[in-house]
């Protein structure tokens, strides 16, 4: 790219920083309003390239005149702005001058030259050859001795090195020097990205153009979260590259942002814009050295213009976890863009709240007991308990039946919500007199997750082996605990064994899971071959090896588990946590399987819709496959191309 420039642009008029009227303002994301209407006509603005200096020169003009004393030769220096990291100069030449740089009396090619004509100067002097205006960038370091040097002609100059300027003569403001150079903004901005303050500088000094055709745009939301980032939403339009830049001089290019068409935008400015309507909106993330209350300019760089488009405050965003999720998920992203979104956005944002969350401080869990729990339990049940709790009266009224639950296996319900944890103690005794099934309620204080709670419950568990249960699971009858404990013993290559589970119509909800790439979505989603069919044969004893089994009926050796590291705490709500712990197993070299003879009912999901359903349960479950394909992208991959072998033969 050439730095060289001498095109005409816009500049403000002398004295300063008139009030711009802002862009119409379209339908905002979160809040409607009303269409945006096409941009009204600007008056006609004149051209002015370069505003006269306020203030005189930094040292008197070089001049040679010939013989007639014409001015035939000359060279001005009017501003210099020199910070140790830049230096900048502003002055003119006419006729055989030079202006520039100087080391070892060898010129030093400047970084960045912008050109302007200089009117002013030809008429003060009347030179016979036309005046040409310069702004001159140079980046350090710069050698000892480097020196400002202007010369006239053969016999007319003058030299001064760079320390030996009085800090008088020095512009402190390169914002001044914007303000009279206006065409030197769009290539400053480019040159200085690096250098957070004086890229604030130039970012600072872009003003609005009302020109027909120049680019558009709007922040409809912009909010961060502390140390962890944040988002910025939006819409632009026009030919030109777009960024935001904050009021520290961090700049993000918009080349990178999520992009989709926005109807709003387009029906306001199509008649004006055409083509470059099309996907308009952006949504960009922030960096967690985002900050709340910081000001924030959204940017275009068409040509040599810096055009500023519009300039907000940001906001607080939900500093949990899930209130981000609802919150950013509501957001106008098409959903086959979601996983694209988390990959380049905001995803690692959700999980440095994800993993603040595990922060939280791990008070001791409340334990209570009730009844004679078995001293060395055969099986430890863990059943997470979460919105709702009158499952549980379901499930011990099967457990009532199962003598191999009531005298050799430990019973504990992890309750994972502050809304039920009352309730759910005050119930035990309820409990223990209509069941007479031996209970352990655990209460860790907080909401964990599915994974947190299970983790808790392994943490406090007794049993020889794990079972971890959902609480809408129903056994149909008795001794498949038993008959599950015993074939995983037998089978001990098996790390994790899972069941068939049954709608209660009696089609099959679970008989292990398969991994299939969605192209629609961009991920591996976890499937449930024969979901909804009816339940096939099944050989009694029999484990059908799968690639992973539902986390809602799984059974596993606690020793193992711990080493296993039980449930992945990074995933949100509830999704691919089961999968995750069974593509660890089988990393470990150990095999997952099912056992389709041994079936229970699943109502599926009866506390999960609790958090919502629609789009942001469909949201949470792309940012949960996003997450699990990052962490088995390979694994994944080969299971699909087992499966796809598999359907061949």
């Amino acid at each position: 790219m050439s730095w060289f420039t001498n095109r005409s642009r816009p500049q403000q008029a002398q004295g300063g920083s008139a009030a711009e009227p802002e862009p119409p303002e379209p339908h905002e994301v979160q809040e409607p309003a009303a269409d945006p209407a096409p941009p009204a006509q600007a008056p006609e603005e004149k051209e002015v390239i370069w505003q006269r200096p306020v203030e005189g020169p930094v040292w008197p003009p070089v001049v040679q005149t010939d013989s007639a004393g014409t001015h035939r030769d000359g060279a001005g220096l009017d501003r210099l702005y020199f910070d140790g990291q830049i230096l900048v100069l502003t002055g003119w030449t006419s006729g055989d001058a030079t202006l520039g740089l100087y080391s070892e009396k060898e010129p030093l090619a400047p970084l960045l030259r912008v050109e302007v004509p200089r009117p002013d100067v030809a008429t003060a002097y009347a030179f016979s050859s036309p005046v040409t205006g310069y702004l001159l960038l140079w980046r350090g370091p710069f050698p000892e001795g480097a020196k400002v040097h202007a010369r006239a002609g053969g016999r007319k100059q003058k030299s001064v090195a760079l320390q030996d300027f009085a800090a008088a003569d020095l512009e402190p403001d390169l914002s001044r020097i914007l303000r009279e150079y206006a065409p030197a903004r769009g290539v400053l901005f480019d040159a200085l990205r690096d250098l957070p303050d004086l890229l604030r500088t130039v970012a600072w000094s872009a003003t609005p153009s009302h020109r027909p055709g120049d680019p558009r745009g709007y922040i409809d939301i912009l909010k961060t979260v502390p140390d962890a980032g944040g988002l910025c939403v939006g819409w632009s339009l026009g030919r030109a590259d777009f960024f935001v830049v904050d009021d520290r001089g961090a700049c993000l290019d918009l080349a990178g942002a999520l992009r989709w068409n926005r109807p709003d935008i387009f029906e306001g400015f199509s008649a004006d814009y055409g083509a470059d309507c099309a996907e308009a909106g952006f949504l960009q993330a922030l960096p967690p050295t985002a900050r709340g209350g910081s000001v924030v300019r959204l940017l275009a760089r068409a040509g040599d213009d810096l055009i500023l488009l519009h300039e907000r405050t940001s906001e607080p965003a939900p500093l949990d976890a899930v209130g981000y999720a609802r919150w950013a998920f509501s957001l106008p992203v098409p959903p086959e863009r979601m996983v694209e979104r988390f990959a380049a956005h905001d995803g690692p944002l959700l999980q440095r709240l994800i993993a603040r969350m595990r922060q939280h401080p791990r008070n001791q869990p409340l334990v209570r007991r009730i009844g004679p729990v078995a001293a060395e339990p055969e099986v430890s049940l863990l059943i997470p308990l979460f919105g709702r709790y009158d499952f549980v009266d379901h499930q011990l009224l099967e457990f009532a039946d199962d003598a191999f639950i009531r005298e050799r296996c430990e019973v504990l319900y992890i309750v994972d919500d502050p809304n039920i944890a009352q309730p759910v103690q005050s119930a035990m005794e309820r409990w223990w007199q209509l069941y007479r099934v031996p209970l352990t309620v655990v209460w860790g204080g907080r909401n964990r997750g599915f994974s947190g709670a299970n983790n808790l419950g392994l943490s406090v568990a007794r049993g020889r082996q794990i079972l971890f249960l959902n609480s809408d699971v129903i056994p149909t009858a008795p001794g498949w605990l038993d008959a599950l404990s015993a074939r995983l013993d037998d089978n001990p290559e098996y790390a994790l064994l899972g069941t068939r589970l049954l709608f209660p119509s009696g089609g099959v909800q679970h008989d292990g899971m398969t991994f299939e790439y969605s192209p629609a979505y961009g991920v591996y989603l976890n499937q449930h071959p024969g979901k909804g069919l009816a339940a096939g044969p099944a050989t009694a004893g029999a484990i059908i090896d799968q690639a992973a089994a539902t986390g809602a009926c799984l059974i596993g050796h606690r020793a193992e588990l711990l080493e296993l590291g039980g449930f992945c705490e990074d995933y949100l709500i509830g999704d691919f946590e089961d999968s995750h712990l069974c593509l660890t197993a089988e990393a470990a070299g150990r095999r997952v399987g099912v056992c389709p003879d041994i079936a229970l009912t699943h109502l599926e999901r009866q506390s999960l819709g609790l958090f919502g359903s629609g789009d942001f349960r469909v949201r949470v479950m792309l940012f949960n496959a996003w997450l699990h394909q990052e962490r088995w992208r390979e694994a994944l991959d080969r299971h699909a191309m087992h499966g796809m072998a598999g359907e061949r033969l």
